[in-house]
């Protein structure tokens, strides 16, 4: 596993195992150093110094020797040589055994020790041997002087020899002590120096590898997504996150922050391609509303001759029926009222005629917008849609920028975790604090870029609310227009059957006219036809006006909803 795939808790957690470890390594060199020490201490002690002192008792033993000798030879008394004799033998005896034990003690001066003991002895078993041997023969005063003058000649002398070269040895014995003493201290500086030195570097060490760990495995690729945040703000979108193919919480964070990433790039192309659209309708909606305004003026035209017409109709009507109560009163006019009757019946149908022509003519204008606003209904419903699925992307967004933000406060909980440790650890620890301290910055500055992240992806929800209404009503309201154009093109049927009727009627009145001028007998019955004709042509007139502003009101409020959507 490489070392970036584990987790920050592991690599925190590996600096203070190998700070640990040195410093049990440390206590374990130390406290060797120390036994080490402790046992030469314990040598010194237990050793030469004893020896000295067991030298010292030795001498003291072999003065009392001396002494019982000295009151041998002095002392008349047979008892009293007896005790000295005694006393000589245990003071002797006690004297070799310091000897022995301070040899056992110093063996690098058991040589010198044993060579002293068989001084001492041959001193005292010899040398006063001698004395005591005239000591014990002498019977006279003079005998006894000359048994004290040997005791000063030769085993004085031969003693004072043994006890100056007992105190320069003891001397030598004190001067070795006194030098193992000082080793002994100089090691104990060196061990404390050295240990002070190797604990200080091992703890730099450690920090410092702490240090690069943290860096490069923690605030680098922080760092680097916290400016990939920024330029997510800044709109930059097209910078890849790195650090997404790590097995740690930063990895984590980078696939979070790359999955943002790239669902704000989708969210951005959506956006435009969105926009596009936009664009695109609203040049639809204007071409739309020049045909609308082309419409509104042919319409208002086609109106406007159909209301003249209509006029025209009724005029002509009236002015038959004239002629045919004319023609009642007066049969000698008769061959005049009919060509008259002829001539305006044959303008009622040119009329007609028109009037059907501008009929068909508004019915295929009026199928034509109602087929536009069957497309527009339909655009508007697929508008709908691509926005709701905008409205999702943003959603899922929103969730991405919660889970960077719960990652975000977990990093700022395990940077508090590792300020504790570092606290329990104290002056080895205040490097890791500061680590720590730096860990739960960019935390924050990573909670509060994803909280810009998330007011944007807000405004972006806010907007495709706002989006979702607007396209809603444009769908209400194209439904309103295709509802509109349905009942024109119903009133323009019902106007054509109309117009139909009139040019039925038309040819009707031409029929009793050429009767009237081929027949004059038939005056009489053609005039009342003719003034019924006239009647019901002057109905059909009124109601062809009527109509006509009919299909003006309709048509106005067509242009005003379409205009208004």
């Amino acid at each position: 596993m490489k070392f970036q795939n584990l987790s920050i808790s592991i690599k925190l957690l590996i600096p203070l195992a190998i700070l640990g470890a040195v410093s049990i390594g440390g206590a374990l060199f130390a406290n060797n150093q120390m036994s080490i020490a402790q046992g030469k201490l314990e040598y010194i002690i237990t050793g030469p110094q004893v020896a000295s002192l067991r030298i010292a008792r030795s001498f003291r033993f072999s003065l009392r020797a001396a002494m019982a000798i000295y009151e041998n030879v002095t002392t008349n008394s047979l008892a009293a040589s007896r005790a000295a004799r005694e006393r000589m033998d245990q003071e002797i005896k006690l004297a070799n055994q310091s000897l022995e034990e301070a040899a056992s003690l110093a063996p690098t001066f058991a040589g010198e020790i044993n060579q002293m003991r068989n001084d001492l002895n041959t001193a005292l078993k010899v040398t006063c041997a001698e004395t005591l041997e005239l000591a014990d023969a002498a019977e006279t005063i003079e005998q006894s002087a000359a048994a004290a003058a040997s005791m000063g000649k030769g085993c004085a002398k031969r003693l004072d020899e043994v006890t100056a070269a007992a105190t320069t040895l003891n001397g030598r014995l004190v001067a070795y002590t006194d030098e193992l003493r000082a080793e002994t201290a100089a090691d104990i500086r060196s061990m404390n120096i050295f240990s002070i030195i190797s604990s200080t570097v091992a703890t730099l060490v450690v920090l410092l590898l702490a240090l690069l760990v943290v860096r490069s495995g923690v605030v680098a690729p922080m760092r680097g997504m916290i400016a990939v945040m920024a330029g997510l703000g800044r709109g930059e979108l097209a910078t890849p996150v790195a650090g997404a193919d790590r097995r740690d919480e930063v990895g984590d964070l980078a696939k979070g922050l790359e999955l943002l990433r790239t669902q704000l790039q989708d969210a951005e192309e959506t956006r435009h391609a969105a926009a596009a659209r936009e664009v695109a309708d609203r040049e639809r909606l204007e071409r739309r509303e020049t045909l609308a305004q082309t419409f509104v003026a042919s319409m208002q035209n086609l109106a406007s001759g159909f209301a003249r017409s209509s006029g025209e109709v009724a005029g002509s009507a009236r002015s038959l029926s004239a002629t045919a109560e004319e023609t009642s009163r007066q049969a000698q006019a008769v061959a005049a009222a009919a060509e008259q009757a002829a001539s305006n019946v044959q303008t009622v149908a040119a009329s007609s005629e028109e009037l059907a022509a501008s009929v068909r003519e508004i019915s295929g204008r009026v199928f034509h917008s109602a087929e536009v606003a069957d497309v527009a209904y339909r655009e508007a419903q697929s508008s709908n849609q691509r926005i709701a699925e905008l409205a999702k992307a943003a959603s899922a967004i929103g969730d991405v920028v919660s889970l960077i933000k719960g990652i975000a406060d977990q990093t700022n909980l395990l940077a508090l975790n590792a300020t504790i440790e570092s606290a329990r650890a104290g002056e080895a620890g205040r490097g890791f604090a500061v680590v720590a301290s730096e860990v739960k910055e960019l935390a924050s500055q990573t909670a509060r870029a994803t909280d810009d992240i998330a007011a944007k992806v807000a405004e972006i929800q806010h907007a495709t609310d706002g989006t979702v209404a607007s396209m809603s009503e444009i769908i209400r309201v194209v439904g309103d227009i295709k509802s509109i154009s349905t009942t024109i093109a119903g009133a323009v049927e019902e106007q054509g059957a109309a117009t139909g009727e009139i040019a039925q009627n038309c040819q009707q009145a031409a029929t009793g006219t050429q009767q009237v001028t081929e027949n004059i007998s038939g005056v009489g019955r053609a005039a009342e036809m003719t003034g019924s004709a006239s009647s019901q042509l002057l109905q059909l007139s009124e109601g062809l006006s009527q109509q006509a502003g009919d299909l003006r009101q309709e048509v106005e409020s067509f242009v005003i909803e379409l205009q208004a959507a």
